[in-house]
């Protein structure tokens, strides 16, 4: 018989408030997720989890509200934390040199079109540079690839495109998923740029049919409440990603860069690129330049490299 109990902790992000924190009861205690900072750890003991007793800990994604108090509680409790090996390894180079990988996103978000009096506050304020002393510390000992299995009747499940490695664990015998941010209710993931080519929005949209097939009964997700129907919350956000899709592609009839779209198209709640904050910028360029991407992977828009800018236009037919 597996039990699951929910914890949800508050984090310093405007948008999400507060994240959720999983316990696994079956042969073995699995913690999924840990929150935003070692503040965990006293947060789960009020709550009168047993951290001692736990055999592993999965964190779902790289993103910081998922890992943040992962180190705290391998080095309080020595319990081996496990994590999608794509993600560790862009953990693994950032931490080699955090200076390259601050250089990329200057040199990058230029070339997209990001002003350099915008783009130094946005750097400044990395959710990743900003907390740099986490993911220099923390180490994974169990690298998921996908499809294993972590106990009886529970296995890990490869979604990419929120992150490169994003994993999701399923408990079989009971049909629930808990999707860190794969699968959310309500609001749709950021979905960004992890390098200068990877089709971040193409893996997203494969990953989101994956988890159709699969006809879980209940998603357990990363923020806010669990929920069923998974079918028709995931034809929702292959939906938003089209809607969005044909809005840039309507931006883009004259070529124009990643951010000049980004001030173009709408956003939720009505809001605009200059209404948001530093973090909330940094994720609406990142979803025009992943949209762009995949469009002009698919061969329905064009980009050139102009005066040190990459421009995009859509392909007339």
């Amino acid at each position: 018989m597996t039990a699951i109990k929910r914890h949800e902790i508050p984090i310093a992000i405007r948008a999400l408030k507060t994240a959720n924190i999983y316990e696994i009861f079956s042969n073995r205690h699995i913690l999924v997720d840990t929150g935003m900072s070692p503040e965990t750890i006293p947060y789960l003991e009020q709550r009168g989890v047993d951290l001692a007793s736990l055999d592993m800990v999965i964190m779902t994604h790289l993103h910081i509200d998922h890992i943040g108090g992962a180190e705290a509680i391998h080095k309080e409790y020595n319990i081996p934390l496990a994590m999608g090996i794509e993600d560790i390894r862009r953990v693994d180079q950032i931490r080699e040199s955090p200076e390259s990988f601050q250089k990329f996103l200057m040199s990058f978000m230029t070339l997209n079109g990001t002003p350099e009096g915008i783009l130094t506050k946005m750097v400044s304020h990395h959710s990743v540079l900003d907390n740099i002393g986490t993911y220099k510390d923390i180490d994974f000992e169990i690298k998921l690839k996908g499809n294993e299995k972590v106990d009886d009747g529970i296995s890990v499940i490869h979604n990419p495109g929120h992150s490169p490695g994003s994993m999701s664990v399923y408990i079989e015998n009971d049909g629930k998923l808990l999707t860190g941010d794969h699968l959310l209710p309500g609001i749709t993931p950021n979905i960004s740029f992890y390098d200068e080519n990877s089709d971040m929005l193409g893996l997203y949209m494969d990953s989101l049919k994956k988890t159709l097939k699969l006809e879980p009964n209940e998603i357990l997700p990363g923020h806010r409440d669990p929920f069923g129907n998974s079918a028709e919350r995931v034809h929702q956000i292959l939906k938003h990603h089209d809607e969005r899709l044909g809005q840039i592609l309507l931006a883009v009839k004259e070529w124009k860069t990643a951010y000049e779209v980004a001030r173009i198209i709408p956003w939720s709640k009505g809001r605009t690129l200059d209404s948001m904050n530093l973090l909330e910028m940094n994720f609406a360029i990142g979803e025009a330049i992943s949209h762009l991407r995949h469009l002009t992977i698919d061969g329905n828009a064009e980009k050139r490299e102009r005066n040190g800018l990459v421009e995009f236009r859509s392909v007339q037919t």
